[in-house]
């Protein structure tokens, strides 16, 4: 039987892990630095294409308030970015981000607050339990190429939670792109791979093992300015192609809207709850461990 001690206690390492990786590059947490201020920008018109799509027209006829829910949230620029679109078409929202990392909640809080002049929520959440939130909402949103994150396993038991969460014609936002196209055919997968080079950080990726089990990839990232503290991650390299047929088997249809070059909204609408989170219990594959 799982031990609930044993499982408070991996939280706060996933979160420790992915605070590590994310400050490992110029990533742009920080929505007032001139690198999150331009990545803000392009997420509001990113948000601006999404609320044309006819499905997001048609909760906008019927509700009076529209709820969101953004997992993985970290700094909030895909939710808050989302709100201000709703706002702009004088449609009312309410705003709910969650992630592992609290301090990312915490400047979220205060940026959307300041930004939108209106109260939102934050919450430490596992996305693979969004499930327990025991409230419902109109849309869920996924900002941020987050998915590499989430091995198949894992990504079934996220839509099968999100499920429980959203309203019966509520619909799920996956920001995402082609990692096997742009990875493996365009590129070529690197063993070795400069991913950042500037003047305060010189960032590479090692390749240091598969897992058959995961189908994910070993990465460990150096920054050469403090190389005795690489970052250990394991990503699955995603395509479209195969996220979309996911969703499809957790909602009744699925869209694409592209946003340039490999990247893509990919919509699930209304699901189909045939799954449900309960229903997934620990498989008999030998040597399989949960994340």
């Amino acid at each position: 039987m799982e031990n609930k001690k044993d499982k408070n206690k991996e939280k706060p390492k996933q979160s420790d892990q992915l605070t590590q990786f994310y400050s490992t590059f110029s990533w742009p947490h920080d929505p007032k630095s001139e690198l999150g201020e331009e990545y803000f920008k392009m997420a509001l018109s990113f948000m601006e294409s999404l609320i044309e799509h006819t499905w997001i027209k048609k909760l906008i006829s019927k509700k009076r308030k529209i709820k969101i829910l953004e997992i993985c949230g970290g700094s909030g620029f895909g939710g808050i970015a989302l709100s201000r679109a709703f706002a702009k078409k004088k449609v009312n929202w309410h705003l709910l981000i969650t992630d592992l990392r609290k301090d990312s909640l915490d400047l979220a809080q205060r940026w959307a607050e300041d930004y939108l002049k209106k109260k939102v929520e934050v919450l430490v959440v596992d996305a693979r339990e969004t499930w327990k939130l025991k409230e419902k909402f109109d849309v869920c949103l996924i900002y941020g190429l987050s998915t590499p994150h989430f091995n198949p396993w894992d990504l079934v038991k996220l839509l099968s939670s999100v499920g429980e969460v959203l309203t019966d014609d509520g619909i799920l936002v996956v920001d995402e792109a082609d990692r096997r196209f742009r990875i493996f055919l365009e590129q070529g997968y690197k063993w070795a791979l400069a991913e950042e080079l500037d003047p305060d950080k010189f960032v590479v990726s090692f390749h240091t093992g598969y897992d058959f089990n995961r189908g994910t990839c070993k990465k460990a990232y150096v920054n050469f300015n403090d190389p005795k503290k690489p970052v250990r991650m394991e990503v699955f390299m995603w395509g479209l192609a195969e996220v979309g047929a996911f969703l499809w088997t957790f909602f009744k249809d699925v869209d694409f809207i592209s946003l340039g070059g490999t990247r893509h909204f990919i919509l699930g609408y209304q699901p189909r709850r045939l799954i449900k989170p309960g229903d997934l219990k620990k498989p008999s594959v030998k040597g399989y461990l949960f994340s």
